[in-house]
Formats: C-alpha cells, structure tokens, sequence
C-alpha cells in the first residue's frame, strides 16, 4: 500500500529540469498578465452593465471557442511540434489582447475574452502535454503543484493589481500588461528543447479525448468531479463587487486565489493527493465551505468573515492538481493533448454555464442563495458517482 503521507520530490528539483523549469517560468509570466488583465475585464464589465452578469458574460464568453477547440480541432493539438504550438498560442494571446487595449469598451472586452478562452485552453492542454510527455511521474505532481501555485498567486497578485489599475487609470494599462506578458512566456518558450517524440504525429479523430475519458472509470468519475467543482469556480470573484465595496472589493476578489495558493505549495509536495481517495476528502470539504459562505452572507457577517470563507473556497478548489496528476498518469501520452483540452473546455463550458445560473441565483434570491445552491450541487455530485468507493488501478 502506498504511503500517502510520503513527500513527493522536491520543488528544487523542478528547476533543474530543463523542460520543467521553462514551463513553470512561463507559466508565471503569463498568468500574472492575464489576471492583470481579468481585473481590468471584469471590472470593465460591472462597471458600465451596473450588473453581476456583466462580469459573468465575460467568463461565459469563452465557452463556444473553446468548445470547437475541443472537438472540431482537438485533433490537430497533437500533430504539430508542442514547442511551436506554445509559442504559436502565446503570440496569438497577444494579438487577441490588443484588441480591448485599444477600444476598451464591452463588447470588444467580451469578444476578445471569448477567442481568448480558445487560445488559453489549446495552451493549457499542450502545456499539460508537454509536462505527461517530458517530465517523469515523480515530478509530475510537484509541477502540477508549483504551476497552480503560480496560477493562484498570479490571480491574487493580478487581481489586486489590474482592480487596483483599473480603478485608478482605466482599464488600458492593465491590459497592455496582459499583452506584454504573452510576448515574455513566448519568448521563455522558444527555448524548450525538442524531445525525441516531436515532430508531426498522426491526427487522431476529433472526439477521442470523450471517448478516452468515457471508457476510463477512475478518468470518468473523477472528470464528473471537476465538472462539478468547476461549476462555481469563478463564483467568489463574481460576487465579490456585490458583497463588497471600497478597499475590500479587492480583497475579497483574491481571497478565493489566496486560499487556493497556500493549499496547492502545501499538497503539491504530498502525495495523498495524488489518489483519489484525497481528491474526493478535498471535493467534500469544498462543498462545505460554499456552504459556510452562504450561510455567512444570510447572517449579514462582517465582511472580513467572507474573505475567510473564499479563501476556504479557493483551497478546497485546489484538490484540481489531484486530478490533472491522475489524468497524467493514466491517459495515454501521445493523446495527452486531447484529452487534456478536452477536459479544459468542458470545464470552461460548465463553468460559463454554473457562473451564468448561480449568477441569476444571486441576481434573483441574493448571493447567500448562490453559494448554498453551489455546496448543495457538489455534494450531491460526490454522493450521485459514489466516488469514495472509487478503486483504482495499480
């Protein structure tokens, strides 16, 4: 039986790894500009709609793109050389970019969020590739760790920044930020060494990453997992313009991350996470921290209070590392790609979609009804797969 207490290797050791480090250097990059640039979005949203679903419209713009990125074009992710698909990406990320840097207005805002969401899940799946390829099992975790870590400190760091921007000088610095930080994770990219599979490969059928995960059963349960935790995974930054204003708009926007980057550096180098048992403790304690969040908005609790609450949130979100360890291990690699857009665009998908209906649930009955409605759903979802009596392959 496996030692789940066991410490995986090292963060220290990722930055010796020649493709590692790059991935992770870029990683960082990217996503302290593209959060810089959410803020800005976001806040561009409320401020000229006066309305929870303007910033939720730009969440839920993603969706369709992505959607296409994930069947009509899933095939082509792992034909070409992943390095020139990374660097590709990132340049296109700019250019997309440039567009509200330059009429910051809504609805360019929203279409540009919405092609963004396309050229964000193609990187994420060949980044996710690149990593199942090029980076030994042992590490896997770690990386995956250490990049969410990246990710969540690049949200606290990006939204308070780019709100704080925003707030301040408009919207366009922030997003020129944003620009400039696709150009940099570029960059980083170019210098990836090729591996020995790169090079053009055979384009599988456009839905073999469904299927792949269908016929998988731990693949399949933990992926209705992930449907279901993503379902509200933008809900505290969404609402946070409602519950809060002043100096702690702000901070209630990066609470959420703030929880989630703690959690990750901590489990990244724990491997308990790693199997699925740890996954559904983490998925079941998330559901109970939407509902403590709820249950604090109905009493009218201080708002210092709801700060805690989203960041309890945002740790709880972090179990996702688990699963991208488990798809890394058990898919196959040369369809990594695929599958792994697969699951980024669907998670988009029910994102969009959660964000837009518990949106109309906090427009509706108040946010306390939005984050009860959010707990209530994941515990169910737990209970429906029976999830804990999951047994996984050796």
């Amino acid at each position: 039986m496996t030692d789940t207490a066991t410490p995986a290797p090292g963060y220290r050791a990722l930055f010796r790894h020649p493709v590692a480090a790059r991935l992770l250097i870029a990683r960082g990059v990217s996503e302290l500009g593209d959060f810089i640039g959410l803020a800005a979005l976001l806040l561009l949203a409320y401020d000229q709609t006066n309305s929870v679903l303007g910033p939720a419209a730009v969440y839920a713009a993603r969706m369709l793109p992505a959607l296409l990125v994930a069947t009509v074009f899933s095939g082509w992710l792992d034909v070409p050389s992943r390095r020139a698909m990374l660097v590709a990406l990132s340049l296109a990320g700019a250019a997309l970019i440039a567009v509200p840097v330059a009429v910051p207005r809504p609805l360019p805002a929203i279409l540009a969020a919405g092609l963004l969401g396309a050229v964000r899940a193609a990187y994420s799946s060949v980044h996710v590739a690149v990593a199942a390829e090029a980076v030994a099992a042992p590490l896997r975790l770690p990386l995956f760790g250490l990049s969410a870590f990246a990710n969540q400190t690049s949200q606290v760091l990006g939204l308070l920044a780019g709100a704080s921007m925003t707030v301040a000088l408009g919207p366009r610095l922030a997003l020129a930020i944003d620009l400039v930080s696709f150009l940099v994770a570029a960059a980083v990219l170019a210098g990836l060494p090729v591996g020995p599979r790169e090079g053009r490969r055979r384009r599988p059928p456009a839905m073999a990453g469904i299927r792949i995960i269908a016929g998988h059963p731990v693949l399949r349960t933990v992926g209705l997992l992930t449907l279901a935790t993503v379902l509200s995974g933008a809900l505290p930054e969404t609402l946070a313009p409602d519950l809060a204003g002043g100096g702690w708009r702000p901070v209630l926007l990066a609470a959420s991350s703030f929880g989630g980057a703690v959690f990750v550096l901590l489990a990244g180098r724990r491997s308990w996470l790693a199997r699925v048992a740890g996954q559904v403790v983490a998925v079941r304690a998330l559901g109970l921290a939407l509902l403590l969040a709820g249950l604090l908005v109905a009493l009218d609790a201080p708002v210092w209070t709801l700060a805690l609450a989203n960041a309890s949130i945002g740790a709880g979100a972090g179990w996702l590392i688990g699963a991208q360890a488990t798809f890394a291990r058990l898919a196959p690699p040369e369809r990594m790609g695929q599958v792994e857009v697969t699951m980024i665009a669907s998670n988009i998908m029910f994102g969009g979609i959660g964000i837009f209906l518990l949106g109309g649930t906090a427009a509706l009955f108040g946010p306390a009804a939005a984050y009860l409605a959010a707990g209530l759903v994941l515990l169910a979802v737990v209970l429906a797969t029976r999830a804990g009596r999951l047994v996984e392959p050796a």
